[in-house]
């Protein structure tokens, strides 16, 4: 008699980078938010899911432990409200950063053509 195995489903780049880009999405709308308010984990899951993520407050914390633990949030308790989060001057930098990446990747998606020229060497005609 022949056994089963279950093979894992294949790997595929396309999947690990969209799936890399939205955890960036993810990240850049937490820190964007908690700049604008002090926000709590539930105001912040609420949030992403308003902006299409599958998320609730348990796959949030994680997030939001991560941007703590890089220094980019933090968060203070906050009489009748509980815990908020905080973007930290650090975390002001990193937003920026991540948002020129962000432009810097839609535009190479939206004028590809001008991003090849723009990239490919110059040739000198000797005539």
């Amino acid at each position: 008699m022949c056994s089963r195995v279950n093979h894992p489903p294949p790997y595929s780049v396309a999947s690990d980078m969209k799936r890399q880009f939205l955890g960036l999405l993810a990240r850049v709308y937490v820190m964007q938010f908690a700049m604008e308010v002090p926000a709590t984990v539930a105001m912040l899951a609420e949030m992403l899911m308003d902006y299409g993520f599958q998320v609730d407050i348990g796959s949030v914390r994680p997030l939001l432990r991560a941007l703590q633990m890089e220094g980019y949030l933090e968060s203070v308790l906050r009489d009748g409200i509980g815990r908020v989060y905080l973007l930290t001057e650090l975390g002001r930098e990193e937003l920026a950063t991540s948002r020129t990446r962000i432009d810097e990747l839609y535009r190479r998606l939206h004028n590809p053509v001008a991003e090849t020229v723009a990239m490919a060497p110059a040739t000198v005609s000797h005539t």
